[in-house]
């Protein structure tokens, strides 16, 4: 059967993709793309690498030397953007992940279709720009997004009532939702913390350190393990024995988290209890990082603890 390789690079972006689409397949043993959500990412920055190319004059991701080079060039050009204008390092990474995508993708077309071409060989060039980011590129954009709060803690600390200073304390640390904390918005929905709850204490995954567990229902009734310091885990295991339960009215709390936040210049509309959840998410993919974790492992760990799954969706919360 004659191989019949698209005209438009456009057009070979979608057919060395399509080969590693692998939404229905288990992550272990394969590199492909296993979310619709990273499946988005990849994909628009490919066709955005593709568009360079062809500005270049080149025509085809089949010719090795012109991939390589116009890569080179391509994430020199992103860098200098990035540095000059004062984005994150995160974004520099989410092009690196995409573009090893895409070399792997070509590489797997090539192998599948026995076609008689050089395999790319952009890895060790690719890796070259993560301590190239690091040097040039703040952590953080800090324009994660006006739903966090700028001062969580005094946030927390200036909240009387002491059930939803314990909510909010549970939300901040470990992503939990407010559904999570039994305050579901859903006036209908009941979904208390409980003692079953209560997962007693482990080595955080990211830090090692001895940490309080604490699982909760959320999301389509997605059970979650959230991470929290053990003097926090100390105060729900003491309320969860004298009260029985973690519980509130939803717009109680979301009320006390407002208040909080005027008292403290943190208000804007919008924020309400999700705001902690952004200081979470966007505090967390950082430490990953510290601690020795890729973008893109930064973004999974982020996903599972916030009970999204999906690094897509945690975009939203830590892309700056």
């Amino acid at each position: 059967m004659v191989h019949r390789w698209p005209r438009s690079l456009h057009s070979q972006v979608e057919a060395v993709l399509q080969g590693i689409r692998s939404f229905r397949q288990t992550k272990t043993g394969s590199d492909g793309i296993h979310s619709f959500g990273s499946w988005k990412v990849y994909r628009f920055e490919a066709h955005k690498f593709a568009q360079f190319m062809h500005d270049r004059g080149r025509e085809s991701l089949l010719e090795n030397n012109a991939v390589t080079e116009d890569m080179a060039a391509y994430l020199t050009q992103k860098l200098e953007y990035y540095a000059a204008s004062n984005r994150s390092r995160q974004t520099m990474e989410t092009v690196l992940s995409a573009l090893g995508k895409l070399g792997y993708a070509i590489n797997s077309y090539i192998e599948r279709h026995g076609l008689q071409v050089a395999t790319l060989d952009i890895e060790k060039m690719r890796l070259e720009f993560y301590p190239r980011s690091k040097i040039q590129l703040p952590k953080s954009s800090k324009v994660f997004g006006n739903r966090a709060y700028p001062d969580p803690v005094r946030l927390i600390e200036s909240i009387t009532d002491p059930t939803f200073q314990l909510q909010a304390s549970l939300q901040y640390e470990g992503g939990l939702r407010a559904e999570g904390v039994g305050a579901p918005s859903n006036r209908s929905l009941k979904n208390p913390l409980t003692a079953k709850g209560l997962r007693g204490t482990a080595k955080d995954p990211v830090t090692g350190r001895l940490v309080g567990v604490v699982a909760a229902t959320e999301k389509g009734g997605k059970e979650t393990d959230h991470y929290v310091s053990l003097e926090t885990y100390s105060r729900l295991e003491k309320y969860i024995l004298t009260h029985h339960q973690l519980e509130s009215k939803y717009c109680d709390y979301v009320e006390a988290l407002n208040q909080s936040a005027k008292e403290t210049g943190q208000y804007a509309k919008g924020r309400g209890s999700h705001g902690l959840k952004h200081n979470f998410a966007q505090e967390r993919y950082l430490e990953c990082v510290s601690h020795g974790f890729s973008h893109e492992q930064a973004l999974q760990q982020t996903s599972l603890e916030t009970s999204h799954f999906r690094m897509r969706e945690t975009l939203t919360y830590t892309s700056g």
